[in-house]
């Protein structure tokens, strides 16, 4: 049987699928006004998700080590995001 206490994929899955609709509408739309304003909203809400699964980590540790894949990939979404957002 597997613990489920520690962060696992599906810890940092949720701010990559926050981040989702803020790719779409980067490669979509262009980012001015109302569209910008949802970005970084979402971004926001994205960066509270990972917070929180960096809660999860030092309270539980990491289920497994192939958490440690999943949350790379969610910080570079994110970083990735940030950086597009702020050249716009």
């Amino acid at each position: 049987m597997t613990s489920t206490r520690g962060a696992t994929e599906g810890t940092w899955a949720l701010p990559l699928l926050v981040l989702a609709p803020v790719v779409a509408i980067r490669l979509f739309t262009e980012t001015t006004g109302l569209w910008l304003t949802i970005s970084w909203g979402l971004c926001a809400l994205a960066a509270v998700l990972l917070a929180t699964g960096w809660v999860t980590v030092f309270r539980h540790g990491t289920a497994r080590s192939s958490a440690w894949g999943s949350c790379v990939l969610a910080h570079g979404v994110l970083a990735w995001q940030i950086f597009a957002l702020t050249r716009a």
